[in-house]
């Protein structure tokens, strides 16, 4: 696994890490994000031990939160470091008998969603907070430098039209303004009409 060696604030209470990975032959993103008091990691990657000690957030880890079944990363790491549960769809394949799943362990934190996105990787699913608008996404959608927005290629999909349904259908129901990517950079502001258009015939 590669090891980023840098932490970024790119938006208020967000924080990105990231490196390109030779085996995956794309950039791995790592997020975290801040609100009311309480912090989540999602997907996260390895940093180098000198700035996961020093961490860059007023608080610690309340869980670190896997998008899809693909995503165990260096989840288990992390975990020990921080001594806070990992939560990821039912069949995530983690190293670690503390995993908590969200079709099954009853989700503490209401300012949180989680959306299940069927179609995608296997056990796709987008975690979106209401009050600033965010969406975090896994593999669904990517935003790799030099190349535009894009939907997972088919051949990675379950099924490629029942992803571009299960996105539609969360687009309609709620806003994006802010939108985090497994793979790639991030979308700051506007991410709604941008997303909108992938799903467009």
């Amino acid at each position: 696994m590669v090891v980023a060696d840098k932490v970024e604030l790119i938006a208020p209470g967000i924080h990105r890490w990231s490196a390109f990975s030779p085996g995956h032959k794309v950039e791995l993103s790592s997020h975290s994000v801040l609100h009311a008091g309480v912090l989540f990691v999602f997907d996260p990657i390895p940093i180098s031990p000198e700035i996961l000690d020093w961490f860059p957030t007023p608080v610690a880890p309340s869980a670190i939160i896997l998008t899809n079944q693909n995503h165990p990363r260096a989840a288990r790491e992390w975990q020990e470091r921080f001594d806070c549960p990992i939560w990821g769809p039912g069949g995530a394949i983690v190293e670690t008998s503390q995993v908590r799943r969200f079709d099954v362990d009853p989700w503490p934190w209401n300012d949180w969603e989680i959306c299940p996105l069927p179609g995608g990787a296997p056990g796709e699913t987008v975690v979106y907070l209401s009050a600033r608008k965010l969406a975090v996404f896994g593999d669904a959608v990517v935003n790799l430098a030099g190349r535009k927005l894009e939907l997972l290629p088919d051949k990675y999909c379950e099924s490629p039209v029942a992803l571009r349904d299960s996105l539609r259908h969360f687009l309609e129901a709620r806003p994006v303004e802010i939108a985090l990517f497994a793979h790639g950079e991030p979308i700051l502001f506007q991410a709604q009409e941008r997303l909108k258009a992938l799903i467009s015939y």
